[in-house]
């Protein structure tokens, strides 16, 4: 094991002789604007890589190639353009002193002077639910909308990625272990922070440590924002999709079977009436899908038949009388026909157990 850590410290310390600093933009040297944004060095968390992937995203540097589909980002882009933006990662204070954007440092929050830290006595404020903020969130808070283009997916970003980084960073409990030896989940924080403890364990000077630290953070900062920038177009899509889902509920006879022409993010759990999704699958063929209790849990409103469970071709097909059925999910929430008609007759199938209390509804939580 020791030869395989020499190896790697080698690797990294080769690698990182000449790191400076990221610099970037469409314009540089002595003349161009400055735009400086400073975050602390040393170790790092999600929590300043993501702050300053989207303070990157607002001053137009994009290091992935997705910002173009954000509807905000090119009109970012085009106001900034020429500048010289640099990212520094420093404990020094006269730097600091100096940021036109400071994250996770410097024990003050003032969004008009772009201050973001969140480790002063009495933290930085808390959303409206009380989870407190950390940088991620109140550089989001201040720049997010103006990324995105819309505040409804803002929001959307806040609450599935920014609201979950700025909880773990500030101690918070996300998630539980279900394994009987009570072994944790394997969250996002955890997976940033295995760079850091590589770092540790490579027996380096505290010069070398540094570099090292800086190299593996800009090496995340693509990925950071590659993550905000996915999680928003998927918030775009679901704004796109709900609008399709009130469309198409409105047209319904049976409240119970939804029938899509195509898969869409669709957040069916909303509709307390539904019970069935029907959609043609990606992989040829037509699925039909139990709708989950509540959005984000993983337990359903209902299931197809017992004898189905785990079954195929022509054992399901003896099972159902459906002569193209295909398949049925071990867990009795997924099933498919080659045909619409024939994930249609699954369908109805199911709807008999139910009717005849074979097979029971759970409709909320709880």
């Amino acid at each position: 094991m020791k030869k395989t850590l020499d190896k790697i410290k080698k690797t990294i310390i080769h690698k990182t002789k000449n790191i400076v600093n990221l610099e970037t933009g469409n314009a540089g040297g002595k003349e161009a604007p400055h735009v400086l944004i400073v975050t602390h060095g040393s170790n790092f968390h999600p929590d300043d890589v993501f702050a300053t992937a989207t303070a990157l995203l607002y001053y137009g540097v994009d290091k992935t190639g997705l910002g173009q589909f954000l509807h905000g980002y090119n009109e970012i882009k085009e106001k900034h353009s020429g500048e010289f933006v640099r990212v520094v990662r420093t404990l020094d204070r006269k730097v600091m002193d100096k940021a036109t954007v400071l994250m996770d440092i410097g024990r003050e929050y003032d969004e008009k002077r772009n201050r973001f830290d969140h480790h002063q006595e009495g933290g930085a404020g808390k959303r409206e639910e009380g989870t407190p903020y950390a940088a991620f969130g109140l550089v989001w808070r201040k720049f997010g909308k103006k990324i995105i283009g819309n505040s409804e997916v803002a929001e959307y970003v806040d609450k599935m990625l920014v609201k979950q980084i700025d909880s773990m960073d500030n101690g918070i409990e996300i998630a539980k272990s279900l394994f009987p030896d009570g072994t944790q989940p394997l969250l996002f924080e955890e997976l940033i922070n295995l760079d850091c403890d590589l770092v540790y364990s490579l027996g380096l000077s505290p010069q070398e440590m540094s570099k090292v630290f800086d190299k593996t953070f800009f090496k995340l900062i693509p990925i950071a924002q590659k993550m905000i920038i996915l999680t928003a177009i998927k918030g775009f899509a679901l704004i796109e999709a709900d609008k399709k889902l009130e469309q198409l509920y409105n047209k319904m006879t049976d409240k119970r079977v939804i029938i899509m022409d195509k898969k869409l993010p669709f957040r069916l759990a909303g509709f307390k009436e539904i019970l069935f999704s029907v959609y043609p699958s990606v992989r040829g063929g037509w699925n039909a899908q139990v709708v989950q209790i509540a959005e984000g849990f993983y337990e359903s409103r209902t299931h197809f038949p017992k004898e189905w469970g785990g079954k195929t071709s022509e054992e399901l097909q003896k099972i159902t009388g459906v002569p193209d059925a295909e398949f049925c999910h071990i867990g009795r929430w997924l099933a498919g026909a080659s045909s619409k008609e024939g994930v249609l007759k699954m369908v109805e199938l199911a709807l008999n157990e139910i009717e005849e209390g074979r097979e029971t509804v759970k409709m909320t939580l709880g």
